[in-house]
């Protein structure tokens, strides 16, 4: 799999990205699935997500972004979960 390290989506963490990011999920505002519309925006701006560590994430994900009180609030979540994820592979990987 070509997973990428933490390093990869700590930029996406920013302000600027994830207001970018929440510009996207409001945009398609049509989707109740805002994990989804999440993952697939960092994945699209990631050089090192492919597509199997896609649907891998997103099985994997268990975000309560009901928890937050705004749309930015759970974005942020959302990639952090996804940040968390990455970086427990990588230290697979460095074990194996």
């Amino acid at each position: 799999m070509s997973r990428g390290g933490p390093e990869d989506l700590s930029q996406s963490t920013t302000p600027k990205p994830v207001e970018s990011i929440v510009t996207t999920v409001r945009a398609r505002s049509d989707s109740t699935d805002i994990e989804a519309v999440v993952l697939r925006t960092v994945a699209r701006r990631s050089d090192s997500i492919a597509l199997p560590d896609v649907l891998e994430l997103r099985s994997l994900l268990d975000v309560d972004g009901e928890q937050a009180d705004t749309l930015e609030e759970r974005v942020r979540t959302i990639i952090s979960a996804i940040d968390a994820e990455l970086a427990g592979w990588n230290r697979q990987e460095a074990l194996a």
